[in-house]
C-alpha cells in the first residue's frame, strides 16, 4: 500500500499543482501591468516576471516529461518537482520581502500580499497529498513576509495577519491530507474487496483452482487467440475413478481432501503460466494447454495418470489408491471449427477412457476419431 500511496500522491500532487503553476506564470505580469508598476521600475518588473514565468515553464516541461522519467527515476523526478515548487515559493517570498523593505514599493505591497495570500490559500488544499512538503511550502511563503513586516513600522500591523493565515493554512492542509489519506485507504480496501470477489467468482472454493464458469470463458478466449495466431491448442478432461466409492466408504470430508490432493497434483504437473486448471464439476477436472501440440498433451496426461496412481492418498489411518481417466484433444483452431465441438470431442475421449477400463489416457485424435471412421 505504501508504494501505491506514494505514486498516487505524486501524480495527484502534480495534477493539482498545475493550475497554480499557470497562476505563477501570468498573475505577476498582469498585476504589474494593471497597477502600472512597470512604468515605475521596468527592470524590477521584468526580472520577477522572467523568474516566475521561467520557473513555471520548467514546471510544465517537468510535467510533460513524467511519462518518460517517473517510471525509471521516480526519486529524481520527485526531487526536481519539489525543488522547482520551492523555487516558486522562494521567489514570491523574496518579492514580498523586497517590497516591504523598500519604501519606494510600499504602494504595491498590498497587491503583492493579495497574490501571496491567494497562493497560500490554494496551496493548502491543492498540495495536500504531500503533507510535509506542503507544511514547509506554506512556512516558506508566510514566515519571511511576517518577519519583514515585524521590522517595518508601516506594516507591523500585518504580522498577526501573517501568523493567523499561516496557522490556518497549516491546519487546513492537515485536515485535507487526513481526508485524502482516508479516501485513499477506503478506495484501496474497496479494490481489494473487488479483487477478492472476482477471485471467489473465478475459483472453486474447495480446491482453490478455477471453476467451470471461468473455464468456459477462458477456453473461448484461448480458442480465439489460437485461431488468430495459428497455434495449437490442447485440452485434457480428467475424472477420478470410482470417486463415489471414496465418499461412501470414508465420508465426504475425506472425499474433499482427495479432491484437493488431486488438484494439487495437477498444479504440480501443469506448471506453465499459460496452463489453466479447473474443477469442471464433482470429481471432474479440465486443463487448457495453449500452444501445445498433441504429443506434448499426451505426455502430460500420461505423467499425471502415472503420478496419481503411484502416490497413495494417506489421511491418518486411511490409505486410498487413486486412479484417473483422461481424455485428450488437440487441434489448430480456425473459423470453420467450433470451440464447443472441440470440448465435446475431449469429453468423448474421456468417456472412452472410462469405458475402456479406467486408469488410462485416450486421445480423441488417435482412438475416438478412428472408431468414428470405422462405424
Amino acid at each position: 500500500m505504501d508504494q501505491h500511496f506514494v505514486k498516487r500522491s505524486d501524480m495527484d500532487f502534480l495534477n493539482r499543482s498545475m493550475p497554480g503553476v499557470l497562476l505563477y506564470a501570468v498573475i505577476w505580469p498582469l498585476l504589474a501591468w494593471s497597477t502600472e508598476l512597470y512604468l515605475f521600475d521596468l527592470t524590477f518588473t521584468l526580472v520577477f516576471a522572467c523568474v516566475f514565468t521561467g520557473i513555471s515553464l520548467l514546471r510544465f516541461i517537468h510535467a510533460l516529461s513524467t511519462r518518460f522519467i517517473y517510471k525509471h527515476y521516480p526519486d529524481a523526478w520527485r526531487t526536481l518537482l519539489f525543488f522547482l515548487a520551492f523555487s516558486q515559493a522562494a521567489s514570491l517570498s523574496t518579492l514580498v520581502v523586497l517590497m516591504i523593505n523598500q519604501s519606494a514599493y510600499h504602494q504595491w505591497v498590498i497587491t503583492a500580499l493579495l497574490i501571496l495570500l491567494t497562493v497560500i490559500s490554494g496551496a493548502a488544499s491543492s498540495l495536500a497529498p504531500k503533507l510535509k512538503f506542503t507544511q514547509s511550502y506554506l512556512a516558506l511563503l508566510s514566515i519571511p513576509g511576517a518577519v519583514a513586516c515585524f521590522y517595518s513600522d508601516e506594516f507591523r500591523y500585518l504580522v498577526p495577519l501573517f501568523i493567523a493565515c499561516w496557522l490556518y493554512s497549516m491546519f487546513s492542509a492537515q485536515r485535507i491530507f487526513s481526508e485524502y489519506l482516508r479516501a485513499f485507504v477506503v478506495e484501496h480496501k474497496l479494490k481489494d474487496h473487488q479483487k477478492e470477489l472476482e477471485r471467489l467468482n473465478q475459483t472453486d472454493p474447495l480446491t482453490g483452482i478455477y471453476n467451470r464458469h471461468y473455464f468456459d470463458d477462458a477456453l473461448s478466449i484461448q480458442w480465439d487467440l489460437a485461431s488468430r495466431s495459428k497455434t495449437h491448442l490442447s485440452i485434457l478432461f480428467l475424472d477420478l475413478d470410482f470417486f463415489k466409492r471414496v465418499n461412501d466408504q470414508h465420508g465426504h470430508l475425506v472425499g474433499d481432501k482427495v479432491l484437493c490432493h488431486a488438484a494439487n497434483l495437477l498444479k504440480d504437473k501443469a506448471k506453465r503460466k499459460s496452463d489453466m486448471i479447473a474443477r469442471y464439476g464433482g470429481e471432474e477436472f479440465a486443463i487448457i494447454l495453449p500452444t501445445t501440440h498433441h504429443h506434448d498433451a499426451m505426455e502430460l496426461a500420461e505423467s499425471i495418470r502415472d503420478s496419481l496412481a503411484s502416490q497413495d492418498f494417506i489421511e491418518g489411518d486411511v490409505r486410498i489408491r487413486l486412479t484417473i481417466s483422461i481424455g485428450v484433444n488437440s487441434t489448430q483452431p480456425n473459423k470453420q471449427q467450433s470451440c464447443l465441438n472441440f470440448l465435446d470431442q475431449a469429453d468423448q475421449a474421456l468417456y472412452q477412457a472410462k469405458a475402456g477400463g479406467r486408469n488410462c489416457v485416450v486421445s480423441y485424435l488417435e482412438t475416438v476419431c478412428d472408431i468414428s471412421r470405422v462405424t
